[in-house]
């Protein structure tokens, strides 16, 4: 489970800048937290949602996170049959490059995660191509005592290591491979094994990835997904009872695939290729395999205007699903960028799950939390307010040119 993201210098995030997916003390549904390993730790939040602008940054966050992921993950795909079909990697970054210095400097991250067995604190700072630093901590967990352990940091061409990592090559690492994915490459040390697994089991979506056709066949083809796929179809009333990965061949003699479904009318089945159902059930298609893999496993979905096609009652299930302890009994985590303010509600979001994104006058995107935001009064917002309503009014910071929406009459709040 993700408990909080730091990074700074990538993208238009030019300061350090904090996500958090540790729960705030307030009341809003305690029951669909993720529960703490001791009284020393946070409970954590299983949903969390972007808002703002177009532009203001609220993919540049997700894409930041999602770069962090694929760093320590691409050594090891490229090393090992290891593959994850759920997700897309982010190979580059930019740093910050409205100004004369950040380009010059190294981009940060530092993220802290929980395991079943403990709770990791791993750092990184990159130049380019180059680690500049790394370093990665831990806590044994569950305990009573947060006794903070050394696993290893690394300084440059320096690396200094735990007890726990005794023994561990520091010589031959490669200045553009993480220490924490060369660890897992060449030894089996169960801290490290348990951290990386944490990152194999994220999952990110980007539809507009150049191979997202071939993994999408690919996952709608694995025997162990079809079910649980079509029964969340079936739950959110789309009219889909089946469908089969065909495979052809061109004239060409090569391998051509198409999906087709069934739907049944009347008692009686008919098929339609994929290509003739809405661009939402394909959406919906394409994203159920990693929402199911989630929710299975107990891992984290990132995605990128998870709203973009859906209709809001198919949107609120999805959170839904993750909220409910009951449907989300491996403590899943969705994190996602939307639009639709539809669910901006206070009948299913805590204040701490929303989130808004947006530019400075100087381009620096920021991030904070409605929990964040405080009133004239110097009180939070309360949990009964109208989030949307305020939202549109500007009473939030990340859509000040709403405020001309006002005029349509009555969105004072």
């Amino acid at each position: 489970m993700l408990c909080q993201f730091r990074f700074k210098n990538i993208f238009s995030y030019r300061d350090e800048t904090v996500f958090d997916m540790q729960a705030a003390d307030i009341t809003e549904f305690p029951d669909s937290l993720i529960p703490a390993p001791g009284e020393k730790f946070s409970k954590l939040l299983p949903v969390s949602a972007i808002f703002g602008p177009n532009g203001g940054g609220k993919s540049n966050a997700i894409t930041a996170m999602v770069y962090l992921i694929s760093r320590v993950l691409l050594p090891i795909r490229t090393s090992s049959d290891y593959r994850n079909p759920y997700t897309a990697y982010v190979k580059r970054y930019d740093p910050f490059l409205l100004n004369d210095t950040s380009k010059e400097e190294p981009a940060e991250f530092e993220i802290v995660f929980r395991t079943k067995a403990a709770q990791y604190q791993y750092q990184l700072s990159v130049l380019a191509e180059e680690v500049v630093s790394e370093s990665l901590f831990y806590i044994k967990t569950p305990c009573q005592r947060r006794r903070i352990n050394l696993l290893f940091e690394r300084a440059g061409d320096r690396i200094t290591l735990g007890t726990a990592l005794k023994g561990a090559n520091v010589q031959k690492v490669s200045e553009t491979i993480p220490y924490l994915s060369f660890l897992d490459i060449n030894y089996s040390f169960w801290e490290i094994g348990d951290a990386v697994d944490w990152f194999k089991r994220c999952c990110a979506i980007n539809y507009s990835m150049p191979n997202r056709d071939h993994r999408f066949y690919s996952i709608l083809n694995d025997p162990e997904v079809k079910p649980g796929l079509l029964t969340l179809l079936s739950d959110m009333g789309i009219s889909i009872s089946d469908y089969e990965v065909q495979e052809e061949e061109d004239e060409a003699g090569e391998k051509k695939r198409r999906i087709m479904t069934t739907h049944v009318v009347n008692g009686q089945p008919y098929s339609l290729s994929i290509n003739r159902e809405s661009e939402g059930t394909i959406k919906l298609l394409s994203m159920l395999p990693s929402m199911i893999s989630t929710l299975s496993k107990g891992g984290l979905l990132l995605v990128d205007e998870l709203d973009a096609k859906l209709h809001p009652q198919l949107l609120r299930y999805i959170i839904e699903l993750y909220t409910d302890p009951e449907a989300n009994y491996n403590h899943a985590q969705l994190i996602f960028s939307c639009h639709d303010i539809s669910i901006m509600k206070n009948d299913l979001l805590r204040r701490d799950e929303i989130w808004f994104a947006a530019q400075n006058d100087e381009s620096v995107s920021g991030l904070w939390s409605l929990y964040d935001i405080h009133e004239p009064n110097g009180g939070r917002v309360k949990n009964t307010a109208a989030y949307d309503r305020q939202y549109l009014a500007g009473r939030y910071g990340a859509d000040p040119y709403l405020r001309r929406m006002m005029d349509w009459g009555g969105l004072d709040g």
